[in-house]
Formats: C-alpha cells, structure tokens, sequence
C-alpha cells in the first residue's frame, strides 16, 4: 500500500501532504496474546512490546498528524482552526484525494489544566459534521446533521479526574487530555461561500483554562523503538478501566510504569516492535473487500465498537487517521487503468439512510485531481447522477466529456474514491461498490 492511500482520510481534511517515515523491520510478526492470556511474569518482552506497540501506534500517528497541522495551519489548542478555501479550488493543486464538496475546520482541545466549552450553531440547510476523536484515536463523539440533527449548542469537554461545572452546557466526557474535532461543512457553489464562512465563524471556543500542556513532538525515530514508551506516557493521563489487565502487562516495559531495562531487554522490545510494524503492515490486506476496492467501515468507531480490535485500529492508522464511522461515512478506492465504466445496478447502490447521499471522484496515480481543458468532470454528486428507468446508474471514465455521469481522465493509471455520507448502518459494512471495467475498441 503507498503513501497515498494510506494518508488518504487525514489528507482529505486540510489538502496537508505530510511525509511519513516508516520501519522497513523484516522481522515475522508474533501472535499477539490476548490480556488474560498470561502475565508479564511468564511472558517475554518482545511478546509485551508487540502488544503494547500495536496499542500505541495509533496515538503516535496522531501525534505526528497534529504536529503536522500545528506547523502547516496554526493549529492551536483550545481554539477553532478553519480552512477558508473553496474546495474546488484544490483541483489542480498537489493536494491527496481532495474532498470537493466541503468546507473543513478543526479544533484541537487540551482538556489538562481545565474543561473546555465548545459553541456550535444550528444548521439546518446542509450536512455538517463535528467528528470529536480522543487520544486513542477513537471517534467517541459526533455533533451534527446525523448527530443531533444539526441543533444549535454548548458542549463542555472534560475527563475522569475533573468535575463537570455547573453550567447550561452539555457535558461531554473524555478519556484522555486531548480531543481533536474535525468539522466538514457541504457546499455546491461559490454563492454558498459567505454562507458557509458565516457557519464557521460561528464555531466558536467560548470558555478554556489558559495554560495548556506541551504537547509531544513527533520523532520518527523515536517512534519505531523503545522511546515510544515516552509517548505513551506522554499522552496518557489514566489507565482506562477495561484494559487494566493489559496495561499490568505493559508495565514490564516502562508504560505507565517505573522500569530500568537492560541493553539485552531493550533489543528484546525492539524485537518486539518491529514484528508488530510487520503486522499492522499485514493487517491492511484485510481492507480489500472485493471487486479491487479497499474499504475501511469496521476499524473506525467507539472504544465499545472496536471491542479489543487493536491491530484493526492500528492497521486504521496505517490506512489513513480519522477514518469516520460506519454511520457517519465510508469511503471506497480502487485503482485502475484506461478509460471505462462502472455500472451499479439498482440494487448495487451503495445503502444510504433516508438522509444518505454519496459522490464519485477521479485521480491521478498520485491521488490527485488534475484540471483538464473541459474544466469539469472532477466530481459527481448525488443530486447531478442520472438514474436509467430500472433505478441503475452508469458512470462514464473517459478524456472525452460527456452530458451526465462522467468524470475525465486522461486513461492511464486513475485512482477512483467513491464517499458514503450517512448510510443505512446496517447494510454498509457489507457493501462492496461494483467492479470498474475497462473500455475495449
């Protein structure tokens, strides 16, 4: 899997091309032992640290995530971070699998010295989303259309250890010191521009402590040997109650823990370490599911929805960070090659709820959206496909334009992303989008 389709989700948000620096370990993967499998007195170190990294991973891709954006776009805690940006305007710029049809934002909350107060307005007219992800990279909170039926609101983020103060807010609880809030807002043209600003303008921070913790660099160095244990201490503010036995595991290699290893222990951890980069690495082939697409609808969710499913999460991270969902949205890639079609049959749309609505777009080899003398054909929205009289649709690929249900490419190497906002969650896991087939002369 390349650079590019893995980053494809964190890409999406900002347009940021951030370069990620991974092992090239060759080491074999160990089985992974579940937490009352045994105890760190009968297990070895390698076999602790390759659980304990396959936990960790995650958290240390988001750190270099956030880094990233902290650098690229002032993001800063405890305030609102918006990209005024038209999404069009990405097209023909080096951007990764540009999102075409919305206006993006974050805010980054450092919950340490303090709970935080988010405002947010009402929004009836479009879809927005606030995808609310905690230190484990889970998705533990939405707000939004599907959310909260877009209802205006204050919501105060606070953890364990903090009391919830006394105010008209709805308390929000965190595990951890961190939140970062992704927010997409939909537009269909340049006349929505000051709508959707005046929208972002109105997410607002409304009450923050005013000192905040230093949050960790990303070293990639550091990452891929023992010195991730620092991270994870780092970020770490409590044990959660449901991994209590794992974490008396991870104690033997310093996490949240006291411990001196020798020269010979800490080769035994790196050990440990690269045989799990070796899985996560692995892992992601289980993201192909069928027809040439990968999808990703079962790694991305609550601590409850993962369910102990830590290479899954981590193979996430690997895939692309802040994945939405299954019931938020869904996202289907595949490569290929020349012009062609694809051809959905009414039954093989993709499963939407009643306020579900999908789109289609084309790249280049490197995921990008390149302009073309037509100067259209880069995206194909729900509400401009047209349906045959048997409810099937046929989507066109090729450098020639079309009247409907077209995209361009110049028929070489394409890679195509279909998104699934607000799906039928019962069906979706189970979707696969029909096969691209190639155009013969």
């Amino acid at each position: 899997m390349t650079f590019y389709t893995r980053m494809i989700s964190i890409i999406a948000i900002f347009g940021l091309l951030q370069a990620c620096s991974q092992s090239s370990a060759e080491t074999q993967p160990v089985k992974s032992k579940a937490a009352a499998a045994g105890s760190a007195e009968t297990e070895s170190l390698k076999e602790i640290a390759y659980d304990a990294y396959i936990y960790a991973y995650p958290m240390m891709e988001q750190v270099k995530t956030i880094n990233a954006m902290e650098k690229f776009y002032n993001l800063e805690p405890n305030k609102v971070t918006m990209n005024p940006k038209l999404p069009w305007e990405s097209v023909g710029m080096p951007i990764v699998a540009p999102n075409l049809t919305s206006m993006t934002g974050a805010v980054f909350m450092d919950i340490t010295h303090g709970p935080v107060t988010l405002e947010i307005p009402e929004v009836k007219d479009r879809y927005i989303v606030y995808q609310a992800i905690d230190v484990f990279t889970h998705n533990f909170f939405y707000l939004g259309t599907r959310a909260n039926n877009g209802e205006a609101g204050r919501f105060v983020f606070y953890n364990s250890s903090q009391e919830i103060p006394n105010t008209d807010a709805t308390p929000v609880r965190v595990e951890g010191n961190y939140v970062m809030i992704v927010n997409r807002i939909d537009i269909k043209n340049a006349e929505e521009a000051d709508h959707v600003r005046g929208i972002q303008q109105a997410i607002k921070i409304i009450d923050a402590p005013e000192k905040v913790s230093n949050y960790p660099e990303y070293d990639a160095k550091r990452a891929y040997n023992y010195g991730f244990v620092k991270y994870v201490n780092k970020l770490l503010s409590e044990v959660p109650p449901s991994e209590t036995e794992q974490f008396k595991r991870f104690a033997a290699i310093g996490i949240m823990s006291d411990v001196e290893l020798t020269k010979e222990q800490k080769a035994e951890v790196q050990a440990g370490i690269d045989a799990a980069v070796m899985s996560i690495k692995a892992e992601t082939k289980n993201l192909q599911i069928g027809n040439g697409y990968t999808g990703a609808t079962e790694i991305f969710g609550t601590r409850e929805f993962l369910n102990g499913n830590y290479i899954g999460r981590a193979a996430g991270a690997y895939f692309g960070l802040w994945g939405n969902s299954k019931e938020e949205a869904n996202y289907y890639m595949t490569t290929v090659a020349g012009e062609g079609e694809i051809v959905f049959s009414k039954d093989e749309l993709p499963p939407l709820s009643d306020v579900g609505f999908w789109s289609v777009t084309a790249h280049d080899k490197n995921v990008h959206v390149n302009k073309n003398k037509f100067d259209k054909g880069y995206v194909l929205t729900m509400d401009q496909m047209k349906f045959e009289e048997d409810g099937s649709l046929r989507i066109t690929f090729s450098n020639k334009a079309q009247d409907h249900n077209w995209l361009y490419t110049e028929g070489d190497t394409m890679i195509i992303l279909i998104r699934v906002y607000q799906p039928d969650s019962t069906k979706i896991a189970d979707y696969t989008p029909p096969p691209f087939k190639t155009r013969t002369y």
